[in-house]
């Protein structure tokens, strides 16, 4: 049995429903097509932008979390007799502060911790920056000398090493060669300064700590026999770098990890 055609009036109105009920749909699916393309990218921008923002915001709290206070540091330092820690570590704390007179004074109150071993606190003029010096660091620059000593700016406490030599004449300086044990290290003297006496001329040489000071230092510490050439354009002058120096480097470095510090800038 055959079905009848369906006439052009008929088939006309069923295409026109069609059109009606698809049309929006299609415009619908469209829409969402596009919108969802334009945004990606800056939604992509803005869900990276949050996790940057909150993993810096982990490591901040994570640090304010794992760091002690100084006030404490200090109070830790009394209870186990390290009197050398505490002393440095109270400079830190501000001076007009309850804490840090309360601390000042439980370690004036204590025999042992009425000086601070082995290290000197200097500053050349009021408005000169806190300087910590070895107790066989020269108190001027006419004296020989090598030695490692910290200057306190802006609150944070930077490791300089300084060479110095006195004579009659200028060497006119240009290096310098350390020997510990059967090791040697030679330092260029890059910028040498000098100051007069009636007598006399000193020359240092004082500088931020870089790998060689640093390297030599260490050997230093350890050496049972070192020495120091001075070598200038005019001459050359070797002495003996005596017990206190070597031993005045271990002090030092001792000190400027208990202020919290550390040589991890300098490149291994």
């Amino acid at each position: 049995m055959f079905k009848r055609p369906l006439s052009e009036e008929t088939r006309n109105a069923i295409i026109l429903v069609i059109v009606v009920v698809v049309t929006p749909i299609l415009f619908y699916f469209l829409n969402n097509f596009f919108n969802s393309g334009t945004s990606a990218i800056p939604e992509a921008k803005e869900k990276e932008k949050t996790v940057i923002v909150s993993e810096a915001e982990k490591a901040d709290i994570l640090t304010k979390a794992t760091a002690k206070p100084v006030t404490q540091t200090v109070r830790d330092a009394m209870s186990q007799g390290d009197y050398s820690t505490a002393h440095l570590q109270l400079s830190k704390v501000p001076k007009d502060s309850p804490e840090y007179e309360e601390l000042r004074k439980q370690l004036a109150s204590e025999p042992r911790a009425r000086k601070l071993p082995g290290v000197r606190k200097e500053a050349v003029t009021s408005q000169s920056p806190l300087r910590y010096l070895d107790e066989s660091t020269p108190h001027d620059r006419f004296s020989d000398g090598i030695y490692l000593y910290l200057v306190e700016i802006s609150g944070s406490v930077w490791p300089k090493f300084c060479i110095q030599s006195v004579g009659k004449r200028p060497l006119d300086i240009t290096g310098f060669r350390i020997k510990a044990d059967g090791k040697t290290f030679t330092i260029p003297a890059l910028d040498i300064k000098s100051e007069r006496s009636p007598a006399k001329v000193a020359e240092y040489y004082d500088a931020p700590v870089d790998q060689q000071s640093y390297d030599a230092m260490r050997a230093l510490i350890k050496a049972r026999k070192a020495s120091l050439a001075y070598i200038g354009r005019s001459g050359e002058r070797v002495r003996e770098i005596t017990d206190n120096e070597k031993k005045g480097f271990g002090r030092m470095m001792d000190a400027y990890a208990a202020l919290g510090g550390n040589f991890a800038f300098i490149r291994h």
